[in-house]
């Protein structure tokens, strides 16, 4: 849709770049140290090295120490890290997923203005600070959120390259890993792109079931996702948080939708073990059948609107026009909020998966020259900045444990939801 950026133009230069990435280089160095000293505690890569360790030493994935939710896929995934030491392992797979996110961020700078520029724009800068703290908590816990960010941001460059197979492949991979990003395929076959729909369900294919195929034997395998669909897909459902007596993962850290809505509306403890007291922040006492009532309009309304808001986008990617182009990259990140939205299990963690959204919105509201739409529209730019404000406004509310059971995050994913639909829908 685009053509590729000018390579041979002058590299970024200039005092501005060499702050930031000076600031960047200590940030690294900062986390790689906090994580070297929290790595034998809890923290979900050390969960991952013993799992990999284990099924190095016995041939068998475990699903007992702390890799429940994952795919049989992702213990063989992970298996290169078991053969290092512990801390060695954490700092290697900390600094590659900050390595990993920058350059999520390089190529998202190369798709919105075609360059790095010789300093650092206001709208990459905004994307940036916005996404950092909770690229802070992914790094320090050790967990993939970095990892899926560039895959969602690599497939995204693919497709507007023309390379839609690869495309496939690196949304297939981030699948596999985490179910998440797979509601992006619904996305791509909306648009009518049957080779990306087509490249990721094959490598789905092979790599979710082949690789463990040639890994376990076809009686381990069949038991590992047949386990896995039990405690991953049932258990931890929407309909049984919203249902259960006692909803699993009520810990305020996560603010999935259904969880959000059953503390909402019934008296459920939100608060960590030896905090002192219970934390309840429910504001009525709703039966099951209307919590679940509830959830499923709110479920329909996202669905129904982000479907709607592709649906009537442009169809001819290769001759698009600059609003076009814009629109489909909001639409994009329309599904990138809906991903979140729709799970039914979201740590702050999980908020390096927005990046892209927030890079399109915070374009559309600081870039110069604007794109055409949006400078047409008297709606669009206040919509974005609204959008961004409310994201800015829900990061210092991490500290407050009350703020995160009634779901800020969310609600700053929700605002984004909501700038991004209202950007993609006012294209000219």
């Amino acid at each position: 849709m685009t053509p590729w950026p000018d390579m041979s133009a002058p590299r970024p230069s200039g005092r501005g770049w060499f702050w930031f990435i000076a600031a960047a280089v200590v940030f690294c160095a900062a986390v790689a140290v906090m994580v070297a000293i929290r790595a034998p505690s809890s923290t979900d890569f050390r969960d991952f090295w013993e799992n990999a360790v284990h099924f190095r030493q016995t041939g068998r994935i475990a699903s007992d120490r702390g890799v429940h939710n994952y795919l049989p896929f992702f213990t063989i995934f992970m298996l290169p890290w078991g053969f290092l030491p512990l801390r060695v392992a954490a700092v290697a797979f900390v600094l590659l997923s900050l390595a990993l996110f920058a350059l999520a961020a390089y190529l998202t700078e190369l798709l919105l203005h075609g360059s790095m520029g010789r300093t650092p724009r206001p709208a990459f800068l905004a994307a940036i600070g916005l996404a950092l703290p909770y690229v802070y908590a992914c790094a320090v816990v050790g967990n993939l959120g970095l990892l899926l960010a560039f895959l969602i941001v690599a497939t995204w460059f693919l497709v507007e390259r023309g390379r839609e197979w690869q495309a496939g492949v690196t949304l297939g991979l981030a699948t596999v890993v985490k179910l998440l990003p797979g509601l992006l395929l619904l996305f791509f076959l909306l648009q009518r792109r049957w080779r990306v729909a087509a490249g990721a369900v094959a490598t789905i294919v092979v790599l979710g079931l082949g690789l463990p195929l040639a890994s376990l034997s076809p009686s381990q395998t069949w038991t590992e996702h047949r386990d896995f669909y039990r405690r991953a897909v049932q258990q931890h459902s929407a309909l049984v948080t919203l249902t259960a007596d006692k909803p699993i993962k009520a810990h305020y850290g996560n603010v999935a939708l259904p969880m959000v809505i059953r503390r909402l509306l019934s008296p459920v403890n939100a608060a960590s073990e030896g905090s002192g007291g219970p934390l309840y922040v429910n504001l009525a006492q709703v039966p099951p059948g209307g919590r679940v009532t509830v959830y499923a309009g709110v479920l329909v309304a996202l669905g129904l609107v982000s479907i709607l808001v592709t649906w009537r986008g442009p169809r001819r990617w290769h001759e698009a026009s600059v609003n076009e182009v814009f629109a489909l990259r909001a639409q994009f990140g329309v599904w990138c909020c809906l991903m979140l939205l729709l799970s039914p299990l979201v740590w702050t963690h999980y908020l390096p998966l927005a990046y892209w959204p927030l890079a399109v919105a915070a374009d559309s509201v600081l870039s110069n020259p604007r794109p055409v739409a949006v400078r047409a529209s008297t709606v669009a730019v206040p919509v974005g900045a609204v959008g961004l404000c409310v994201w800015a406004a829900a990061i210092p509310l991490l500290a407050w444990p009350a703020a995160r059971a009634v779901g800020a995050p969310l609600w700053a994913v929700t605002a984004l939801w909501v700038a991004l639909v209202s950007l993609a829908a006012r294209r000219r």
